[in-house]
């Protein structure tokens, strides 16, 4: 399965909900495994909250875990994700609130979420990516 504009669109309204229930006015991103954008939505007038998202999603695409994940497994080797912003393409965000999207147990893309806190962010990715994944197949 593929993640097209629909899905993405999915996605962003569960986020924008979510966040909505959190007291948080959230920014999505749904990119693709290739981590290009598929469909990006504002939830703030700030500047950066495109961008943050976006980074979010790349890198969670690019590694199919959580942002939130990954940072702390980087722990111990800070050198690591710091090459990362000059490695990986279109630039990444390290930074908790990215979360990857399966369909059928398939990582197909990821989510990136910001406007609150990382740990908002984080909780507010992982409660969509839980409401919209379906599991694996039967």
């Amino acid at each position: 399965m593929t993640l097209d504009f629909d899905l993405a669109l999915q996605y962003v309204l569960t986020a924008r909900e979510i966040g909505a229930e959190h007291g948080l006015a959230v920014t999505v991103a749904v990119h693709d495994l290739a981590g290009h954008p598929v469909l990006v939505a504002r939830g703030s007038d700030r500047w950066h909250g495109p961008y943050m998202a976006m980074g979010k999603a790349r890198l969670s695409a690019a590694f199919r875990k959580p942002t939130d994940q990954l940072i702390e497994g980087w722990r111990d080797r800070p050198l690591f994700p710091a090459s990362l912003t000059s490695v990986l393409p279109g630039e990444i965000t390290l930074n908790p609130g990215g979360h990857p999207i399966r369909r059928a147990g398939e990582v197909v893309g990821a989510l990136g979420v910001g406007g609150g806190a990382p740990e908002q962010d984080a909780l507010v990715a992982r409660l969509t990516v839980e409401r919209l994944d379906p599991g694996p197949p039967a």
